[in-house]
């Protein structure tokens, strides 16, 4: 049975991305839309930092999970993983109907942080005839490298544990030309390019296997490369620009390859192919760019778009805080939470500092501290290079890349700028149960949006570590997760703690609804008229929510017809966002509140009090003309029945955890899962939030 359940939400991966393409061409970015927070429901902690980045983020309802009966230890078995947070959090999506739009898998505090996959290790050995070495595949991973490779995870697939398992990294461009593919049609594709110096029909059936293939992957980059190479051979050179615009299009940037191609010697003078070499030429990298996160996109093992089945898919994820053992309190992580989400699209002022010292932790990345600098540096980011274990009276960190077993924060007078990723590249900055070692928190305490660190002893491996590039990725506009994912090789033993959608550097299409007013009650077809006023940034098309679930994809439109008929009555959320026509693929949501009146259904919710101090219940009063029970609900969760039509009851402070939420009632008929919904109302729980860690 359990296979049958681990197969069953394998192909639910594979079908989630199909059905995306199947619809029309997916968009990514990333915003609460596309996130799905899960809460431990027995945790103080975990509630209270839920509610708070709940707030400040403006996540769906519909995209909060809280689960119950999860291990209060650090560590988790595999199979305990997938049991008590990885099929049960797949199976809410499927049944709220919001997978199409899940990007980020993400966990507020009070979680394992360690997962137990002996048996995958057990796996790989048997795959390299025992020849492994063990070390450097030690069989404890990250829950949110875990989450990340979850379709790996529930097929038992223990590839993930690989140095170069994760094809959404942003690796060198010598190397994209190279495995766009794997398997049988990468045996194809390296055939078809082989051909290139053949002659007839040897040739001519080449060049019609990458026409082929560029019709199929059109996301692919290397295919549209390769087959302007075939057509620049063949005597064909607008046609061979046209691929390179394509390739262009797609993320190739590498202008020294273009220019030194000798296939590429007939389109020196031509004047199309001189145009796209000066419009890429702004930023001359030895890598792949940067590129917006999507579920629903199958990366092929040089980084590229395949779109179909042949590439590997994955959920961001990270978590909100660490605040068990040597972790940090809850009211340090709502101030770096605050702090993370107050930076985004204000492109900060501030420096990348890179630690360089003797230590091999500093070592094991110095070959990589210029590349990168020189990178940043076209792109006009301050970076400096320091001697020292930390920047020593810095009061302008944006970026910090170093390698210390311990450090001192505090001591070193430094600062960092609202936004800033720290990564310090140690053995056990993610192991929270021992005290050996500075935990990565530490960064997140004095300010920093995000840090990162490993479960387990790694060995000092590049692969297992942010590449400096990261810091370039953030600069270009990804989010911190987005920037996270594409640095990483090997993943499998870091633990990303961050708020994942910090976009500091961000630049948004802009949206608004201008028509009806918020809160408007609405009947039959509704024109929703949207302006794109000020915009500075184009935009690709939009993506259309209702209460979370995305009923629609469009161009750029200016309005929308709504048919509410399609709806039940009471209250609903729309949002519109805005997608912008560029790589990085930010999104910019404008929302609308409305009641919708059709059959004269109503459900209404009254508060006695609307601030209450812990343990003090909240009093509440509800009535409706449509159901024969009204639930109430923070968010997902039913925290109180009334099993009539109208009635009182009292709502445990404790379940809905200190600070700041919302409640709703939901009229139900027997059989109903969808109900006439009453306009949200916000509480605040006042109590102790911790000042130390418990």
């Amino acid at each position: 049975m359990e296979n049958q359940v681990r197969k069953f939400f394998a192909l639910f991966l594979l079908s989630l991305s199909l059905s995306t393409w199947a619809v029309t061409d997916a968009i990514a970015g990333g915003g609460p839309e596309n996130l799905f927070l899960v809460v431990n429901s027995e945790s103080r902690s975990s509630k209270v930092i839920a509610n708070h980045y709940i707030a400040l983020r403006n996540i769906p309802p519909s995209h909060v999970l809280y689960l119950s009966g999860v291990s209060d230890r650090e560590i988790i078995k595999l199979v305990d993983f997938r049991k008590q947070i990885l099929e049960p959090v797949l199976t809410a999506m499927v049944a709220r109907k919001i997978s199409d739009n899940i990007d980020y898998i993400v966990y507020s505090s009070d979680f394992p942080t360690r997962v137990n996959i002996q048996k995958h290790q057990d796996l790989l050995k048997e795959a390299f005839a025992g020849k492994l070495q063990a070390r450097i595949y030690a069989p404890i991973a990250s829950i949110t490298s875990m989450t990340y490779f979850a379709a790996h995870v529930l097929a038992d697939d223990p590839n993930y544990m690989a140095l170069n398992s994760n094809h959404y990294y942003r690796g060198p461009y010598r190397s994209g030309l190279n495995k766009p593919f794997e398997g049988e049609l990468q045996d194809e594709y390296r055939q078809a390019v082989a051909a290139l110096g053949k002659t007839g029909e040897e040739f001519a059936a080449a060049r019609r296997k990458l026409f082929d293939l560029s019709k199929k992957y059109p996301g692919q980059a290397a295919v549209h490369y390769q087959l302007a190479k075939f057509r620049a051979k063949a005597d064909e050179p607008d046609l061979a620009v046209q691929s390179l615009k394509l390739a262009v299009a797609m993320g190739w940037q590498d202008v020294s390859q273009m220019k030194r191609e000798r296939s590429f010697s007939v389109l020196q003078e031509n004047p199309e192919f001189e145009k796209l070499i000066q419009r890429i030429s702004k930023i001359d990298s030895p890598f792949i760019p940067p590129h917006g996160f999507r579920n629903a996109y199958a990366w092929g093992p040089n980084g590229m778009i395949n779109r179909t089945g042949d590439g590997r898919r994955y959920f961001l994820s990270a978590m909100l805080s660490v605040t068990r053992d040597y972790g940090i309190s809850d009211s340090d992580s709502l101030a770096y939470l605050s702090r993370a989400v107050s930076a985004d699209a204000t492109h900060p002022k501030g420096t990348i500092y890179f630690a360089q010292t003797k230590d091999v932790r500093s070592t094991v990345r110095e070959a990589n501290f210029n590349p990168t600098i020189k990178v940043l540096k076209q792109m006009g980011q301050p970076t400096r290079i320091e001697k020292s274990r930390l920047p020593n009276r810095r009061d302008d960190i944006l970026g910090l890349i170093c390698g210390n077993s311990a450090f001192d924060f505090e001591a070193s007078g430094s600062k960092f700028v609202p936004g800033a990723f720290a990564d310090n590249l140690t053995s056990y900055g993610g192991y929270f149960k021992s005290k050996s070692q500075t935990k990565l928190t530490e960064f997140l305490r004095f300010g920093a949006a995000g840090a990162s660190g490993t479960v387990v002893e790694p060995l000092a491996i590049q692969a297992k570590f942010p590449h400096p590039m990261l810091h370039a990725h953030y600069v270009a506009g990804c989010s911190l997760a987005e920037a996270f994912y594409q640095s990483v090789a090997g993943p499998y033993q870091i633990i990303l703690v961050a708020d994942p959608l910090c976009q500091p550097f961000v630049k948004r299409p802009k949206i608004a609804i201008t028509s009806p007013e918020p809160m408007a009650e609405v009947s039959g077809e509704v024109k929703i008229e949207l302006s794109r006023e000020g915009s500075e940034v184009a935009a690709a098309g939009v993506e259309i929510f209702i209460d979370g679930v995305m009923i629609h994809r469009a161009s750029n439109i200016k309005y929308i017809n709504l048919d509410t008929s399609d709806l039940q009555d009471g209250f609903h959320e729309l949002r519109v966002v805005s997608v912008a026509r560029n790589g990085i693929e930010a999104r910019c949501a404008a929302v609308l509140p409305m009641m919708i009146n059709n059959q004269e259904f109503y459900t209404k919710l009254s508060i006695e009090e609307t601030t209450n101090e812990f343990p003090k219940p909240v009093k509440i009063s509800a009535e409706t003309n449509c159901g024969e029970r009204i639930i109430i609900r923070q968010n997902s969760k039913t925290v109180g029945v009334i099993t009539s039509e109208k009635g009182s009851i009292e709502v445990s402070t404790g379940a809905l955890g200190v600070g700041e939420t919302k409640l709703q009632a939901v009229s139900l008929r027997e059989g109903e899962t969808v109900g006439v919904a009453s306009p949200p109302i916000p509480v605040t729980v006042k109590g102790t939030v911790s000042s130390i860690v418990e």
